[in-house]
């Protein structure tokens, strides 16, 4: 259960979940690398560590043929009464420093 892991938790197991996804697809760590357009040292890091950024995750899953499912974790939220469509809030553009 995630809400119990640390971050680190979290990013390692994502790591060992892509591990699984590449290896089911028979793929080395240097042909998904290449893929992704990122080098092989920093996938092969992204494995052990947990560590990458964003960009070359979002490359990675879309190498990994994932990217449907990374665009599900962020959805808005569901609607729950018609009082929210007929008057919505305004998004808020940004927000004040302290």
């Amino acid at each position: 259960m995630w809400p119990l892991k640390t971050k680190h938790e979290i990013s390692l197991e994502i790591a060992q979940r892509c591990r699984s996804l590449r290896l089911e697809q028979n793929l080395s760590q240097e042909e998904l690398a290449s893929r992704a357009g990122i080098a092989t040292r920093t996938y092969r890091r992204f494995e052990q560590e947990g560590s990458i950024s964003l960009d070359r995750f979002v490359a990675i899953i879309h190498s990994l043929n994932r990217i449907a499912e990374l665009e599900s974790i962020l959805k808005p939220s569901p609607v729950e009464d018609l009082d929210q469509i007929e008057n919505p809030k305004p998004a808020r553009l940004r927000s004040r420093s302290k």
